[in-house]
């Protein structure tokens, strides 16, 4: 009996090898795969390789093979190491077939999908491709374990080129960040990417030793366009990040900062990447930011921004991004620094340029200044035609330029200090308004101005004559319907959860009708809330819609869209009635008085009605089928929401609300002229 098991076992056995696959045979079932298999086939050593030894292999696909354009000859042996791992069991590095055995990265990143086979949960990335299919499995022919991943993209190595007489030093097979930037022609980094001067500099301050130092590393090295005479130690210890190996694509969406080698004592320098996505793959840019949080007399305080030129290049001690301008160093001017960094914020400076040149020269030679500087991708994201005829018209693009500058230097830190405020600018007579998101534990701030909500991506970038924030919208050019406007400004949040009873504010999305509505800020609820809580806690309940449309209908105007000014005008100009100037204008339901009032206070609008005085604490907030203002008090009184009894019930609280309307609504301006 035993003897017929041991026999069986042997079948098995056999059965096993003989089903067994090599990896190269694995690889040949994905179709996908093929040009990775012609280009190995090629290679007169690496096929025997791969059918006789225990490996882990990186395959790109097809797709991601066609994309590359480098030199493919000997490419793989920097996909093979040769210890098997599946993905969850991958080291932190590898190192690799390839000649000086260069080392490959692994980078986990939790992405909260469930596991299935013990990998999904986590995004692998090894450099700076992602594995997209793993723990394909294969055995040797000499019976050596052997799996593969799929990865979308090539893992380029850093290879050097023979020099004259045909070899490459043997120093320089697998460098150190120094290596390479000692002898970056060695490499191909030449012309555009040409680092010399940065090497000079280095030198001259005895800190080539940094750049080799041991462990894994992330290191930021300007291009020789981008040189100036302010870098000293400190600032290159600034573009070194220790312990860390931060590959492109690895810190996409996360806002992580990172210490770099200048975080001491005194001086505290944290430094981490962006993502500014483009219309198509190759107009996408990556960006890194010094954000010096703790300065001194000769490194300011605030956010310094580079763009990525040629990034992820692999070394023996991590890896080397080269940049477009130093970090810490801070521009001369707003001007300058909009002229030097190209991509993000080119089209902004382009339209100020062309259009307005007046701007560009207030940018250098005054102090003191903020300029909200929208984004390339805000650009996308503005009506067209409204642009371009503000940039056909002098006045008009004057307004808008201004609109985005304040005559005074404000940092985010302010900003998220006061939680939420209004500040002049340089466009006369409008504001813009702040308002901080901290829900999650980060501090979001967002603005508006000229109807247009924008938050800021990039704040305190600072220039020798103020600060820029990057936004992520055009101010000025109003895009959003009321319905849309209420939905995003988080100012008006309740206001908008309110109307979204019985969907009354359906209506607000039309672009065929206008509105003028008086809309209560948050802080006029909660004053409701604590004056009335039992009228504010009936009408957030969601149980009485009737009773609050009749109490927002009281706020709106139908039909027309009218700034402040307009509407004192046409009181101004009303028939007299007892003295008071007013006119009758069409509302939801039925028509009201619409009264001006002489007010002490100077340059302030006020509503009146039934004894209660609002405030318009923001004024003309453009949409494109009306216009908003946002006033600091509700129009409402306690019996608007009484519900019990018999001659109170929703119906006869509905009568007294319509008749309410009927009642006067007083608009009131101080007599302010400038």
């Amino acid at each position: 009996m035993s003897q017929r098991f041991l026999l069986l076992g042997v079948l098995l056995l056999y059965s096993h090898a003989a089903e067994s696959k090599t990896l190269l045979e694995a690889m040949a079932e994905m179709p996908t795969l093929s040009e990775a298999i012609a280009i190995i086939n090629k290679d007169k050593l690496l096929p025997q390789l791969m059918k006789t030894f225990g490996f882990t292999a990186f395959i790109p696909t097809n797709e991601a093979l066609e994309k590359y354009d480098g030199a493919k000859e000997k490419l793989f042996y920097y996909h093979l190491a040769n210890i098997p791992y599946k993905a969850q069991d991958l080291p932190d590095d590898l190192n690799t077939q390839l000649t000086g055995n260069p080392r490959l990265y692994i980078t986990r990143i939790p992405n909260g999908k469930p596991s299935i086979s013990g990998w999904e949960d986590y995004d692998y990335y090894v450099n700076n491709a992602k594995i997209t299919s793993a723990n394909h499995i294969a055995q040797s022919e000499d019976g050596h374990e052997q799996v593969f991943h799929v990865v979308d993209q090539v893992i380029a190595p850093t290879i050097a080129k023979p020099v004259a007489d045909g070899a490459v030093p043997p120093a320089y097979m697998n460098p150190d960040a120094r290596k390479l930037l000692e002898k970056p022609n060695l490499y191909g980094l030449v012309d555009e990417f040409s680092i010399t001067d940065f090497e000079k500099r280095v030198s001259e301050l005895d800190l080539l030793d940094t750049f080799a130092m041991s462990g894994k590393n992330t290191f930021f090295i300007p291009i020789n366009q981008a040189l100036n005479d302010l870098i000293d130690k400190h600032v290159i210890h600034g573009h070194i990040v220790p312990k860390e190996v931060l590959f492109t694509r690895t810190v996409e969406g996360t806002t992580n900062q990172s210490m770099s080698l200048a975080f001491t004592d005194n001086l505290k320098v944290l430094i981490n990447m962006e993502k500014v996505a483009g219309q198509t793959e190759d107009q996408t840019a990556y960006y890194v930011k010094s954000n010096t949080v703790a300065g001194d007399t000769s490194h300011t305080k605030g956010y310094v921004l580079a763009r990525i030129v040629k990034g992820n290049i692999p070394v023996k001690n991590g890896v080397v991004h080269l940049i477009d301008r130093p970090l810490m160093i801070v521009a001369s001017s707003i001007i300058s620094y909009l002229q030097e960094v190209k991509g993000q914020l080119s089209r902004f400076y382009m339209l100020m340029k062309e259009y307005n040149p007046d701007m560009a020269n207030l940018l250098v030679s005054k102090t003191d200044l903020t300029l909200f500087a929208p984004s390339n991708e805000a650009f996308k994201m503005v009506n067209k035609d409204r642009l371009n005829e503000i940039m056909h018209n002098k006045e008009k693009i004057s307004k808008l330029l201004n609109l985005h500058i304040l005559n005074r230097h404000l940092t985010i830190d302010e900003i998220i200090e006061r939680t939420t405020h209004e500040e002049e600018t340089r466009s006369y007579g409008r504001k813009l308004y702040f308002a901080v998101d901290d829900h999650h534990g980060i501090p979001t701030v967002s603005l508006e101005g000229g109807g247009v909500n924008a938050t800021i991506t990039t704040p305190d970038i600072i220039t020798n004559n103020g600060v820029i924030h990057i936004i992520n919208r055009i101010l000025g050019i109003p895009s959003q319907t009321v319905y849309e406007k209420l939905s995003t400004d988080p100012m008006l949040s309740l206001t908008f959860n309110l109307s979204l009873q019985e969907g009354w504010n359906e209506r607000l999305k039309s672009r065929e009708e206008k509105f003028t509505l008086f809309v209560p800020s948050n802080g006029a609820w909660e004053q409701i809330h604590r004056t009335l809580p039992s009228a504010y806690k009936k009408l957030f309940m969601g149980e009485f819609p009737y009773h609050v449309r009749y109490i927002l209908e009281r706020h709106m105007i139908v039909g027309h869209d009218f700034s402040l000014e307009e509407l004192a005008a046409l009181t101004t100009n009303s028939t007299q009635r007892g003295g008071i100037y007013s006119e009758r204008l069409q509302m939801t339901r039925g028509k009201i008085y619409f009264q001006a009032r002489v007010k002490s206070k100077l340059g302030e609008y006020y509503i009146e009605w039934n004894g209660i005085s609002a405030r318009v604490i923001r004024p003309d907030v453009e949409c494109v089928n009306g216009v908003v203002h946002v006033v600091d008090k509700v129009l409402m009184l306690n019996r608007d929401v009484t519900v019990s009894g018999g001659s109170t019930g929703p119906a006869a609280a509905g009568m007294t609300a319509l008749l309410s309307t009927l009642i006067t609504v007083a608009f009131a301006r101080a007599l302010h002229h400038h």
